[in-house]
């Protein structure tokens, strides 16, 4: 077994992946001033990644954000955000990066990320475990800032092994919330709550693998003839595996399949359609298959396609199928669809 701590610092710890709340808060139209002013923090202060704060202040950042958007994942989808910009020029992997397991040390080694004090990776036989560092019992907002930790990893994997990459369960040793349903649209994966630590397991064969990133798969025009004839249904597939924290880029689902993303919209434009027109219509019938499912929350329904919020999501529903949500779920529990 290998395993690799990294440097523990309890009390002090970088901003990095908090520095995002503010645009998630943003999104669902909720002051920062007022949510960032109670834990004492300037939003000036939050567009510095590399800022030193105290850990009971970040500890106090989550609890103010949770508080104010009322959802217990909120800590999760922070994380699960802050793993995909990693791959920004001058943050991600380095173009000699080819192979996952060098590219995900790198990336959660990061000392700009806020994570990396937290993180533990180990290797055993065909397992690879990623952890949190147990916190204090004490500590402000502990629950949150592991869930962070979880979706920091969760999400650097999603870019590193594409949207294909599935990890075989997640662990949290904190209580279950009042509902569960936010962190399994999230994670699409198995779920245990009240476990002994916070950690995640995948099969250690993806550290093998070619970084699904630009800069670890080659690309080009040259991979068009190893493409199915049905890139409709190829862009399709992607697309329906992608776990969306994000909206799904074309440039993303392009290198997904070995193209640049000019090859991917000519080969698209010869079947009369576009990447938005298969990304609606994907969007579409993965909505009308969850919402068959009476115990799915709309509102997780739409964070699990991509949408800041249940109105932005309805509205598209609505775009689609003439009902919102809600009306659609009833015509298809009387059989009416």
């Amino acid at each position: 077994m290998s395993h690799h701590p990294l440097p523990e610092r309890r009390n002090l710890l970088r901003l990095g992946a908090a520095a995002l709340i503010p645009e998630i808060l943003q999104e669902r139209g909720i002051s920062t001033e007022a949510v960032f002013g109670r834990a004492g923090l300037s939003r000036r202060s939050l567009a510095q990644p590399d800022l030193i704060v105290p850990l009971t202040r970040l500890g106090q950042i989550f609890k103010s954000a949770v508080a104010a958007t009322g959802q217990a994942e909120f800590g999760l989808l922070v994380g699960l955000r802050a793993g995909p910009r990693l791959i920004d020029p001058g943050q991600g992997p380095t173009p000699s990066d080819t192979h996952v397991s060098a590219a995900l040390m790198r990336v959660i080694s990061r000392p700009a990320m806020f994570p990396n004090a937290l993180v533990t990776f180990s290797v055993s036989g065909n397992t690879c475990t990623i952890g949190c560092v147990a916190l204090p019992r004490n500590a402000i907002a502990r629950d949150y800032l592991s869930d962070c930790v979880m979706g920091f990893a969760a999400g650097t994997l999603r870019v590193l092994c594409g949207p294909r990459w599935r990890p075989w369960g997640f662990r949290f040793d904190h209580g279950p919330p009042p509902d569960p349903s936010g962190y399994a649209a999230l994670l699409q994966a198995p779920i245990s709550f009240d476990a002994n630590v916070t950690a995640m397991e995948f099969d250690s064969a993806w550290l093998e693998r070619d970084c699904a990133s630009p800069q670890g798969r080659a690309s080009g025009d040259v991979h068009e003839r190893r493409l199915h004839r049905d890139v409709v249904g190829e862009v399709r597939g992607v697309l329906a595996s992608w776990n969306a924290v994000d909206r799904p880029s074309a440039p993303a689902v392009a290198s997904e399949l070995g193209l640049q993303p000019r090859t991917l919209n000519r080969l698209l434009a010869r079947t009369g359609t576009s990447f938005n027109r298969v990304l609606e219509d994907t969007r579409y019938e993965t909505a009308q298959r969850m919402l068959r499912d009476p115990a799915a929350p709309v509102v997780s329904i739409a964070w699990s396609l991509g949408y800041a919020d249940a109105s932005a999501f309805s509205r598209a529903f609505r775009r689609w199928s003439g009902m919102t949500p809600t009306e659609w779920r009833k015509e298809a529990e009387c059989g009416a669809l």
